[in-house]
């Protein structure tokens, strides 16, 4: 009987300490049930960084910057082009490519935008890097 209130004791304390450790976390936006709301913010980057999550609240749009070299180019692809547009814009110097993220202000979702750096002739591409970002859509 002892060791079962033992071990009963020890499970509350270590429940506890997980819960009171998920107390101190800070969200960009104030709902942490939503994916990607403690991932870092996308336009604190100076490039695109894999998992990262772009909050756009009231119409908010992201350039998104990404790094290529002669032969590479960047796509872009959403699972919803409703929510997401993309617009891929011209560089403005050689050493990287701008593709622009304008989600729909008028929903409140979560979708993710998939961006991969393409090299080799046309016809005979292949993807040699593949980064994701969540894009949080808050309207207003």
């Amino acid at each position: 009987m002892r060791g079962i209130l033992s071990i009963a004791l020890l499970a509350s304390i270590f429940g506890s300490l997980a819960f009171a450790d998920t107390q101190g976390i800070t969200y960009a936006i104030e709902n942490p049930l939503r994916p990607g709301a403690k991932a870092a913010h996308c336009p604190a980057q100076a490039q695109v960084v894999d998992g990262c999550t772009f909050h756009s609240v009231a119409g908010d749009t992201y350039s998104a910057r990404l790094a290529v070299a002669p032969g590479e180019t960047w796509v872009a692809s959403t699972p919803d082009a409703a929510t997401v547009e993309l617009q891929p814009q011209a560089p403005a110097g050689q050493d990287y490519q701008v593709i622009r993220v304008v989600p729909n202000p008028a929903v409140n979702a979560d979708t993710t935008v998939t961006f991969d750096k393409l090299t080799g002739a046309p016809g005979a591409q292949s993807v040699i890097e593949r980064r994701r970002i969540n894009v949080m859509i808050h309207p207003a």
